[in-house]
């Protein structure tokens, strides 16, 4: 969801001064590849439920999709701090801003919706075993 919505955002991370969309181009690209496998794991699961491989490794590219989005979500809330002083003092537009404050929303639906699916997962293998 980053992609063009905040642009024009500049963030110090690190002591490195780059575009916020810069600071979370590995995160976000790491997060469509997971996405996409896990897409495929689940259409395998669709036709055999029971398949002890694919719910294994469902489980595992649930845990690193979630370990992902904190990340995300960590560099996200470290930049807060600095859009919010860019916003008060008229570098960057209330657009911008808001594209900003979404982005962080969106990023902590997304990680309680991973939460919920492992733990939904968890939970079912606990009622099968």
């Amino acid at each position: 969801m980053a992609g063009g919505k905040i642009k024009g955002i500049t963030i110090e991370i690190g002591g490195n001064t780059q575009p916020l969309q810069n600071a979370l181009k590995d995160v976000n690209k790491q997060s469509d590849s997971l996405a996409t496998e896990l897409k495929e794991v689940e259409r395998l699961l669709k036709f055999n439920p029971g398949n002890v491989e694919a719910l294994a490794q469902k489980q595992q590219l649930l845990t690193q999709q979630i370990e992902n989005t904190t990340q995300k979500l960590d560099k996200l809330k470290e930049a807060e701090q600095q859009v919010q002083a860019q916003f008060q003092n008229g570098k960057i537009s209330e657009e911008q801003y808001r594209a900003f404050r979404r982005e962080i929303e969106f990023t902590q639906g997304s990680l309680d919706g991973l939460k919920n699916k492992l733990g939904n997962m968890k939970a079912e293998q606990e009622n099968v075993a």
